[in-house]
């Protein structure tokens, strides 16, 4: 036979064990060109210019980003071939016997794993081309494009990328097959199948001491993190003991759980000796101590993938929120009146060659005073545990706006008016730093004096409307809202000259004509735009959702690949303990039970581990980006729930279905 003929054979002969391996290659293939293949999408070319720049600068970090992880494609893929080669060892040993040269040995397993690998690139890159489909629409949405502009595409680019990194792995792999099979004894290939590991029996209270041990170092690094955070610092070192206490409480625990977990099965005679439970408890006591440097790995790995991908939608989800309440009109020029005094905005834009009538539909001016209080005042009593960037607030002065001006910005907006009595007071809010004692404060006060003038409260509702579109978001910390007559007495802190564009008006133009405006430092004019703002809010979240949900399903097809190929290895090691228990009457049924409990065990066990992590991190992650942002963030884990069911779920039913298959394959061998 040919050695044509013997590589599809055996192909065709082995498809099932080569399971593992297809999937994560198809895998690998299909995410690498999806996240590649964006940047052809025809509608981004319509972008503004600030979303193109950062589009480009997403497309920069994928394409780095891309290279770092085709290198560690490139090891787990070697790695899931290892498995194969055990696997295949006896096989290749007859071979051998039957006086095949080790140089035809290692031509007919390479080609085996180039036939594979070829079926995975086609497959992976189909899947790919779906896949990507999806992932435009999803970065159309963030950068605030029109869905309707959305085109089929394929991209050249990401095809030829994914065509040179997979082929350049798939040579290092075949390379690896050579020198493998080259270099292996045949005694080492005809006992292979029967080489076990096992757990060495030691003192016992040595492991429960070892285990309490890990507990503590957890418990510090978890207190040390809950109270100094999780940025590293120069004033001390809690961040670096904290990590440090981490993550040897995390290989410790590892280490001592099997005999932990043994002691206390043993403990339980009625569970312990009951059907396969003494095999099943035994098996996954030696799979987790054996394995565990891998599992402490993966923990880790699945830590940052949770925290990643959650933390990273979560903060897209609120900023997209954000953005719509935060921008109701097309342009804010804002004034700053003890710099420039009194006067019309439009007049000293028209200096600048900027005659905004030709822009412009609609525009108003406004003007924002300072009340005769501070917010110190206005929270009096109170508890504050402001945000760092808001230490100042409280000895700013409390802002006031007048009915008339408040209601013009809320026509602007297509809203209608709200209705204030001479005498009375309301209360605006939007920022979420405050916001809490801005509800407390107008449930104190039933009557405010405000320029000398006492006022009773109107409402026992604050308002969340946004007046003035500012660089910042929503950024409103508290403003009294008066009768004109009050105003008359309180010095004007800023004019804002509100704008709405005409239908025709290209925002970009006149986002050139602003940018000296907002550069020059003599006045106190200043200028936040729509576009520009919708942009950067959109294309930050498209920045960090791209970036936290690529490596955070990169990292999670390293773990499941990991704890798969472990699992499959480690029922390839113990096959003929299987085949004893079937000789002693142990049924398929049961047999089938062990394995899917081992498999389940083996890929929770560091799950739930990552997940207890997760819980304390994602937290003070989020506090960081809160105070960061200035947004209040509400956490959303359901993306993560969504990749963990589609990858680690795919992983743990293809691993089992492997192991069941073996186990089911040595019986039939053995009758």
């Amino acid at each position: 036979m040919t050695s044509f003929k013997l590589i599809f054979k055996n192909v065709h002969k082995n498809l099932r064990d080569y399971l593992i391996y297809f999937l994560t290659l198809m895998i690998s293939v299909s995410l690498f060109y999806a996240f590649n293949s964006i940047s052809d999408q025809p509608a981004f070319s319509e972008m503004g210019m600030t979303r193109t720049l950062l589009y480009d600068q997403l497309g920069i970090l994928l394409s780095a980003l891309s290279v770092l992880i085709a290198i560690v494609l490139a090891f787990l893929i070697i790695y899931a071939n290892q498995f194969l080669l055990k696997r295949r060892k006896k096989e290749l040993g007859i071979y051998m016997m039957l006086g095949m040269k080790k140089g035809r040995i290692s031509r007919i397993f390479a080609g085996e794993t180039f036939c594979v690998g070829v079926i995975a690139l086609a497959v992976g890159l189909i899947l790919g081309f779906i896949l990507s489909q999806g992932v435009s629409l999803i970065a159309l949405k963030l950068f605030a494009i029109e869905l309707d502009k959305y085109q089929l595409a394929f991209s050249m680019g990401a095809f030829r990328q994914t065509i040179i990194c997979f082929a350049l792995i798939f040579f290092l792999v075949m390379l690896f097959n050579v020198w493998s099979v080259s270099s292996v004894q045949l005694i080492d290939l005809l006992t292979a199948s029967r080489k076990n590991e096992r757990l060495k029996s030691e003192n016992r209270v040595l492991p429960v001491l070892m285990f309490l041990l890990s507990i503590l170092c957890i418990g510090i690094a978890g207190v040390l993190f809950y109270k100094n955070g999780i940025l590293p610092s120069r004033e001390n070192m809690s961040f670096q003991i904290a990590g440090l206490a981490l993550v040897v409480g995390t290989i410790l625990l590892f280490y001592s759980f099997a005999a932990v977990f043994i002691q206390l099965m043993r403990s339980n005679k009625g569970f312990y000796l009951k059907g396969l439970n003494t095999f099943l408890v035994r098996q996954i006591g030696s799979k987790i101590r054996t394995n565990y440097f891998v599992m402490t790995v993966v923990c880790g790995l699945l830590t940052i993938t949770i925290c990643a991908v959650s933390i990273g939608a979560s903060t897209a989800l609120a900023m997209n929120k954000l953005s719509q309440a935060a921008t109701p009109y097309d342009l804010t020029v804002i004034s700053d009146v003890s710099i420039d005094g009194d006067s019309d905005i439009t007049d000293y834009l028209a200096t600048c060659d900027v005659q905004m009538s030709d822009y412009a539909k609609n525009m108003e001016q406004i003007s924002v005073y300072d009340a005769d209080m501070t917010y110190a005042d206005l929270f009096a009593g109170q508890d504050l545990n402001l945000w760092p960037i808001d230490e100042a607030v409280p000895q700013s002065r409390v802002s006031v706006i007048s009915i008339s001006d408040f209601n013009r910005a809320l026509a602007m907006q297509g809203k209608g008016p709200v209705t204030l009595n001479e005498g009375e007071y309301l209360l605006n809010c939007n920022y979420e730093g405050t916001y809490q004692y801005v509800i407390e404060a107008l449930r104190t006060y039933s009557e405010l004096s405000v320029g000398g003038v006492a006022l009773q409260r109107a409402s026992d509702e604050v308002l969340q409307e946004t007046y003035v579109m500012t660089s910042v978001g929503n950024n409103d910390r508290g403003t009294l809202i008066v009768p004109d007559s009050v105003v008359t007495a309180l010095p004007k802190d800023v004019n804002a000259l509100l704008v709405q564009y005409k239908e025709e008006t290209n925002p970009d133009e006149v986002l050139q004509k602003m940018i000296p405006i907002g550069l020059d430092e003599t006045h106190g004019y200043r200028y936040s735009e729509k576009n520009m703002l919708y942009d950067m809010f959109y294309g930050i979240n498209a920045l960090v959702t791209f970036i936290c949900c690529y490596v955070g399903l990169i990292f999670l097809l390293i773990c499941a690949a990991l704890l798969a190929l472990k699992q499959l290895t480690e029922t390839t090691d113990n096959i003929f303990r299987y085949g004893l228990l079937q000789k002693l009457g142990a049924k398929r049924q049961q047999i089938n039970h062990t394995l899917f409990v081992q498999t389940g065990v083996f890929f929770t066990v560091p799950l739930v581990v990552a997940g207890l992590y997760s819980i304390l991190l994602i937290g003070k992650g989020m506090e960081i980006v809160e105070e960061f942002m200035n947004i209040h963030i509400a956490t959303n884990v359901w993306l993560t729930v969504i990749l963990f069911l589609i990858v680690y779920g795919s992983y743990f039913i293809a691993t089992y279905l492997s192991c069941k298959r073996m186990v089911t394959e040595q019986k039939e061998m053995e009758v």
